[in-house]
């Protein structure tokens, strides 16, 4: 059994009540428990304009399962909940990213991890860092904690409290 983390996204719907679901779905998955779940934060958009303010959470979760058996359980549970990809960085009822698993690195074409993007996105930094703070990136050596700090520094606007779900 692996740690895994989880980031959480979505803009469409009742994104919270969706993630509360998707949680109990990914909890009762073979060989998979939630640990833990981060705040739940309130984040502005990215990609195409006019789109709503997002919820954002990670979680983390014990699994036997093989990363792409993972990530295809996880698409499976985007589809349930409404996920249809049409634009890129567009608006999602749920969206879930494999964002880590404990120290390792995976290059494929369906799944990169650590997410590729994970370290340059506070709204994944921020929910990674209730759960994790000390996790550190298998290439950089870098903690989560720091890496948010070094955004926030950098110029970035922190993040507004987050609350729980």
């Amino acid at each position: 059994m692996k740690t895994v983390f989880i980031a959480f996204g979505g803009n469409l719907g009742d994104v919270a009540d969706s993630f509360h679901k998707a949680r109990a779905d990914i909890n009762k998955l073979p060989g998979t428990s939630v640990r833990s779940s981060s705040l739940l934060y309130r984040t502005p958009p990215i990609g195409p304009a006019g789109q709503p303010d997002y919820l954002n959470a990670v979680i983390a979760v014990k699994s036997a399962l093989a990363p792409l058996i993972l990530l295809d359980a996880l698409q499976a549970i985007e589809k349930r909940y409404g996920r249809e990809r049409h634009e890129h960085w567009g608006a999602r009822t749920l969206d879930l990213d494999i964002i880590a698993i404990e120290s390792e690195t995976i290059s494929d074409e369906r799944l990169t991890v650590p997410h590729a993007h994970m370290f340059d996105r506070q709204f994944v930094l921020r929910p990674l860092c209730d759960l994790a703070a000390q996790w550190q990136h298998p290439e950089s050596g870098e903690t989560a904690a720091a890496r948010l700090e070094h955004l926030i520094a950098a110029g970035e606007t922190p993040l507004p409290e987050g609350e729980a779900w």
